[in-house]
């Protein structure tokens, strides 16, 4: 395949082994895909990922962060947070970091998000600011409102809300202020997503795997990899209307903006 130079904006490298790892890294590099950023999700899983780039120091980007589909543990929390700080040079964002909904149940998704959880998520934000890092958010439905809003209380400037599901005034909103949306390879098989992709514009979107997760469609029954970014970047050209190296320049680009990075220059 030629050279696209694209981007996988999130997964999670922890959960791959490192045995995979090589074998991983050249499929995603047929496939054009040059560089991917795993999240963190408590600071077991930010040591796994440091030492996945110390042996992928060229593909490999680290996010530290605590993901919000768990219970607080405050003393993980505070720890993730020690971390960010002592590790920041060697991070590209804070995150994986937000507010649960899928592990809520019908009648806590009505309610006021927790008191906990909205505290937990402040004190990234507000680190992710003082540290001057971008944030890769989990948000989704009803809590993408309440979380843009508390991007916007704490003067967060960068962030990208991963695999978005939340109303179109939301989105908007969104957008409207700057951050990213990334979208995953569902955009190859559901309406839904390709109606999002519809609704972003092109310097706003970003692409991912939320590797190694398992998705439906032509993917099922396999674990995604980065280089599944490929199918994804046409699925999204084709409903943007737009050549695939054109969409591989600009989310390229998009990751360079978010992260700091010099891709595609």
């Amino acid at each position: 395949m030629q050279p696209m130079g694209l981007v996988d904006t999130h997964l999670h490298g922890d959960r791959i082994s490192l045995e995979e790892w090589p074998g991983l890294r050249d499929r995603a590099h047929r496939a054009g895909v040059v560089r991917a950023v795993g999240v963190g999700s408590d600071a077991k899983s930010g040591e796994k990922l440091l030492r996945l780039k110390q042996k992928h120091p060229d593909f490999i980007e680290v996010a530290f962060g605590y993901h919000p589909e768990q219970p607080v543990e405050w003393e993980q929390v505070e720890i993730v947070l020690r971390q960010i700080r002592e590790h920041r040079d060697s991070l590209c964002g804070v995150g994986e970091v937000g507010l649960p909904w899928y592990s809520l149940s019908p009648e806590e998704r009505e309610r006021a998000p927790d008191p906990e959880h909205l505290s937990v998520l402040e004190r990234f934000l507000q680190t992710a600011v003082e540290l001057d890092l971008p944030v890769l958010l989990h948000a989704v439905h009803d809590r993408a409102e309440t979380v843009f809003r508390m991007l916007q209380a704490q003067g967060v400037r960068k962030a990208v809300f991963h695999w978005l599901k939340a109303p179109a005034a939301v989105v908007d909103a969104i957008v409207g202020a700057g951050y990213y949306v990334s979208v995953t390879p569902e955009v190859c098989y559901r309406q839904r997503d390709r109606e999002l992709v519809q609704r972003i514009p092109a310097p706003s979107l970003l692409l991912e795997t939320d590797a190694p997760w398992r998705y439906g469609g032509p993917f099922r029954s396999r674990p995604a990899e980065p280089a599944w970014v490929r199918r994804t970047a046409e699925a999204v050209s084709q409903v943007k209307g737009i050549s695939l190296p054109q969409l591989a320049r600009q989310t390229t680009a998009n990751a360079s903006r978010l992260f700091g990075w010099d891709l595609g220059k």
